[in-house]
C-alpha cells in the first residue's frame, strides 16, 4: 500500500518505490523476524494463496521458494510497486492485480490469504469488514496471516515503543528525513490504530475458530487466524 503524505506516490510517506526492498528491514521494528513468522505460519503445500498489499512482491518470493507450485495473486494499489514485483524473474506467473483491497478479489477460495503492513492504511471499520471477507474467501482449514502495525495498549506503552523504534532506525542509518517522514506518518495514523488485542478479537468475532498471536516487536506484530476444517 502507498501513503502519500506529500502529493507524489511514497511508501510510508518517505521513499520512492524503487528505495523500498532497501528501507524496508530498517524501518519497520523486528522486520526479519516478521517474515519468518509469516512464513513459518503458512499451510503444508497450499494449492492458492492470495496476499493483501503485495508491493514489490518481498513476501511473495519467500512463498513461492517455500511452495513453488502454489497459484499466487497479488494485490497492490502502487502501479510502481507491481512494476517493480512483475519483473522479478521469480514472480513472472504471479498474477498481480492493481487495485483497492477493499475492491474485488479473485473469486476461487485460497488456502491463505497474507497480509504484511498493509491494513493499518485503512480505517478500522474497514479492517474489520476486510477480516470478514477474509474468511469467507478461504477454504475449510485456510488462514489469514496477517502482519500489521498496532498501536500500544496505553500512552505509556506507545510512547515505550515509538521512543524504541526512533532510535533503531538512527542507529541504523536512516536519514534524518527519513525518520521524520516514518514518524509523521505514524502519527497521522495513529487515531485510526488499535492494539493487537482488538484485532485478535476482531478475528474471533468474523468466525475463525482459533487465533494466535506468534510474534510481536513493539508496535510490529503477526495475527494467525484459522478456519474451520
Amino acid at each position: 500500500m502507498v501513503n502519500s503524505i506529500t502529493g507524489s506516490e511514497r511508501v510510508h510517506g518517505v521513499t520512492e518505490a524503487g528505495n523500498y526492498d532497501h528501507l524496508i528491514r530498517y524501518i519497520v521494528p523486528g522486520h526479519p523476524q516478521l517474515i519468518s513468522s509469516i512464513l513459518d505460519y503458512l499451510p503444508d503445500d497450499p494449492e492458492c494463496v492470495l496476499e493483501l498489499g503485495c508491493g514489490t512482491g518481498i513476501i511473495t518470493e519467500m512463498i513461492l521458494e517455500k511452495s513453488p507450485d502454489a497459484k499466487i495473486s497479488g494485490i497492490d494499489l502502487s502501479r510502481e510497486m507491481l512494476r517493480i514485483a512483475s519483473e522479478k524473474p521469480a514472480l513472472r506467473n504471479v498474477n498481480f492485480i492493481e487495485g483497492d483491497l477493499r475492491g474485488p478479489w479473485p473469486a476461487r477460495p485460497h488456502d491463505a490469504v497474507v497480509s504484511a503492513l498493509c491494513l493499518h492504511h485503512v480505517s478500522a471499520d474497514e479492517r474489520a469488514a476486510v477480516v470478514k471477507r477474509v474468511f469467507e474467501a478461504l477454504s475449510p482449514g485456510g488462514r489469514f496471516i496477517c502482519g500489521d502495525v498496532f498501536v500500544g495498549r496505553s500512552e505509556w506503552e506507545e510512547q515505550l515503543f515509538t521512543a524504541r523504534w526512533l532510535r533503531g532506525m538512527k542507529q541504523a542509518g536512516m536519514p534524518d528525513d527519513v525518520v521524520a517522514g516514518m514518524d509523521a506518518a505514524r502519527n497521522e495514523r495513529r487515531s485510526e490504530l488499535r492494539p493487537i488485542s482488538w484485532f485478535y478479537n476482531v478475528l474471533e468475532k468474523a468466525g475463525f475458530d482459533r487465533v494466535t498471536i506468534p510474534f510481536t516487536c513493539g508496535f510490529v506484530g503477526l495475527v494467525v487466524g484459522f478456519v474451520p476444517d
